[in-house]
Formats: C-alpha cells, structure tokens, sequence
C-alpha cells in the first residue's frame, strides 16, 4: 500500500511499511507515558500522511490519544487545552493544526512560558504533530518547551 507524500509543490509515494517503527515508537512513548505528564515531538509534513497515521493510531493503539485541532485564531496553547478537555483525562492529546494558527509565533512564545504548569495539571502526554516550519519556529520562539521535548518521532 502506498501513501501519498507531499512536500512543495511535489507528490511522493512512500510505503505504509516505511513509517511502521515510528508508528510503533509513537505507540510506545504514548503507553510509557500513561499517568504522568510528558511532550512528546512527532515531525509529519504532510497533512494527508499525517491523516492517515492519525487514523491508523486510533485503529490499532490500545490506548486512544484524543484530538485537539488548533483553531486559526488561537494565542495560547494552554488556555485552549484546558478549556478543551473540561478537567477530563485522557490517555494523551495530540495537538494538530498548529500549521495553521496564523499567529504561530505567539502562540509558541506564550507556550514557551508557561510549559512547567503543564506538568502541574497534566497527568497525560500532550503529543505535538509539527512540520519542519514549525519546528524551527518551536527552536526559535519557545526554546525551553523544545528541550523539554525528546527527539522527534519522524513520519516520511
């Protein structure tokens, strides 16, 4: 089975197979993780490749990761965790869209700030799904939320 793969202006085709260790190494972080808060960096830069491991996550993994879709217009991170989830825990979250917020940089500068009070509420992984543009945003803008981040989990 092929997955389509887009980057640019180009379309590659990348076997499932390919991306099946860092489906399993994705898998595995989220269950090391269950009762205790930690970031997991998961690198995707195609949205339909993202998609599909998504889906293919909530199929086959034990433990169902809820999804937070960033709005556009969102400014803080936190705040739109928390509001999300109402005092629910779930076995993690992953945060999508974040390519999206039009005011990226900010949103990543207040993340910067407050990423110690996620471990005081949090008793889950908070997985974040990020382009390579986002990453280095994330490098720049909100270094202390980055190096709390182990290496990132890489889907081609």
């Amino acid at each position: 089975m092929l997955v389509p793969q887009t980057s640019e202006n180009t379309a590659q085709y990348v076997p499932v197979h390919d991306n099946q260790r860092s489906l399993s190494t994705l898998i595995r972080a989220i269950s090391l993780s269950q009762g205790y808060f930690s970031f997991i960096l998961v690198n995707c830069n195609s949205l339909v490749l993202r998609q599909q491991i998504v889906d293919r996550l909530q199929a086959t993994s034990p433990l169902k990761p809820r999804e937070l879709l960033v709005p556009q217009s969102a400014t803080t991170l936190y705040n739109s965790i928390y509001a999300e989830l109402d005092g629910e825990e779930p076995p993690a979250l992953m945060i999508l869209g974040l390519e999206s917020v039009t005011g990226i940089d900010r949103l990543l500068g207040s993340t910067n700030l407050v990423c110690s009070e996620f471990s005081k509420k949090f008793s889950f992984p908070l997985i974040f799904w990020v382009t390579d543009e986002i990453l280095r945003k994330m490098i720049r803008t909100a270094p202390d939320l980055y190096n709390r981040m182990p290496t990132a989990i890489r889907f081609m």
